[in-house]
């Protein structure tokens, strides 16, 4: 045992002795292997990783005598610019060194990259188009290419491609997210959800519509649960059930409350009363409007003209229903009225002769055709309504002029319009604290039409309604002629 001990360490320095002699008697080489190919391509705009060398020394005579050795690289690829460079592998062994080459072209080979906003939230409505997120395409080598970006959708899918200035293109994937969270929202006719209160005789004729964001009109699905009785006073659910096709159900609960009909209970003349006033009739409304007046113990004043004489029997009905009757024109033409003073007074006469008749007695209420303020009569007699109302005053006249504007002169064409102008004036002028001489026309059916609604919004509010007299609040607006 003692004498191995002695052997293995001798036989190990003898074959390092025998190596370093080898090599120096036969001498080595030094081999450089590339760990790619010689030729190579980066991509441009993209940082440059070198795939490297590795390197050894060998002995020529005994080639089972090797070490690997260090490599050092000498690296210029330019990733930011088209060409072909070298890249150079060098490996030293005492006095000798081995060198070896690798050409590497940077290329612009790749498209652009697309990236696609997403949103958590967002998704499409079944049976919708989609409606794009948002997208950016941007390219290593021209930046900002998002113009460049066309989109197609095939199905459920949406395909982006886009395009640098060297042809290459990249295309991206998005899955429309489909979905529906929401039910059907219902419309009531009468602009309100919750509520509506209606007058017992008067018809319940609120109507409602369901509409599904994702399916459309799907008011033939809405279900009603409950029943009105129009003709007994009292509150009266009515239950809407309505479900999409994708199983998200609407219910709303509308209650409708049959109240008395309020009635007009006539005062003294105040801020809350409300005079209602008529041009231009009779016609073929003003029966209708006689009986929604009659319906609400309301009295109006009708400025009444000649110009439908098919309907000149309606003044005596006014008068016998309590209104008061007055003048506003025989020929409503404004170029023979306003021709002089005398011409005037001739239509004036003309249409107080048709009032008696009618009536039994002539009036001294009148309404200038255009109002006092009008300007139209200067085309015909420059100054005229300055002698006019002057005149008025020295024969015993009484004219009135308007201080509410229904609108429905050429302002609008819609009843709920005519309501709304009626109700901004009337609050106006009780704010002020003079009573509402309010502007119609009972020759048209969507001003007749919006009557109703004005009387019940008065009387719920606290306002009354009366017929003007002599002895009313004038209103008269300034001269301009």
């Amino acid at each position: 045992m003692k004498k191995s001990h002695h052997i293995i360490p001798a036989l190990t320095a003898a074959a390092i002795c025998l190596y370093v002699l080898c090599a120096f008697l036969f001498g080595y080489r030094i081999s450089i292997t590339l760990k790619a190919p010689f030729l190579t391509s980066a991509e441009y705009g993209e940082k440059y990783y070198d795939p490297g060398a590795s390197a050894e020394v060998r002995n020529i005579l005994l080639p089972f005598l090797h070490h690997s050795l260090k490599v050092s690289v000498s690296n210029h690829v330019n990733p930011s610019r088209e060409d072909t460079y070298s890249v150079t592998y060098t490996a030293s062994c005492r006095h000798q060194k081995e060198t070896v080459e690798r050409k590497v072209t940077v290329k612009d080979t790749k498209g652009p990259q697309i990236r696609l906003t997403y949103n958590p939230d967002y998704y499409t409505l079944y049976n919708h188009p989609y409606e794009e997120e948002g997208y950016q395409a941007v390219d290593l080598k021209d930046g900002d290419v998002t113009s460049s970006v066309t989109s197609e959708m095939r199905g459920d899918w949406i395909y982006y491609t886009a395009e640098d200035s060297a042809g290459n293109t990249s295309t991206y994937i998005r899955a429309i997210p489909y979905d529906d969270r929401n039910g059907p929202a219902l419309t009531f006719s009468n602009g309100t959800v919750e509520e509506e209160t209606i007058y017992v005789g008067n018809a319940w004729n609120t109507s409602v519509t369901a509409n599904d964001d994702s399916d459309g009109d799907v008011t033939s699905s809405l279900k009603a649960e409950g029943n009105v009785d129009t003709g007994t006073t009292g509150d009266y659910p009515v239950t809407y059930t309505v479900t999409d096709s994708h199983g998200n159900t609407t219910t709303v609960t509308h209650t409708v409350h049959v109240r008395p009909l309020p009635v007009n209970k006539p005062a003294g003349e105040d801020r809350k009363t409300i005079y209602l006033t008529f041009d231009d009739g009779p016609g073929p409304y003003t029966a209708k409007l006689l009986d929604i007046l009659d319906q609400y113990n309301v009295k109006a004043t009708f400025f009444t003209t000649s110009s439908k004489p098919a309907y000149t029997s309606m003044i005596g009905e006014e008068y016998r229903r309590g209104h008061t009757v007055a003048i506003h024109t025989y020929t409503h033409a404004y170029s023979t009225i306003y021709a002089s003073t005398d011409a005037y007074w001739n239509d004036f006469n003309a249409q107080n002769n048709i009032i008696a008749q009618q009536t039994g007695s002539t009036t001294a209420i009148f309404r200038f055709p255009g109002g006092s303020s009008n300007t139209v009569s200067k085309s015909y007699c420059p100054g005229i309504m300055t002698e006019l109302t002057k005149e008025a005053s020295a024969k015993g006249y009484t004219y009135f002029d308007w201080n509410v504007s229904s609108g429905d002169a050429g302002g609008t064409t819609d009843t709920d319009q005519v309501f709304e102008n009626v109700k901004a004036g009337v609050e106006q002028c009780s704010a002020y604290g003079v009573p509402s001489v309010v502007l119609q026309h009972d020759i048209k059916d969507f001003s007749v039409n919006a009557v109703e609604k004005i009387i019940q919004w008065g009387l719920e509010n606290g306002y009354h309604f009366s017929a003007l007299t002599a002895g009313s609040h004038i209103t008269h607006h300034g001269v301009n002629n």
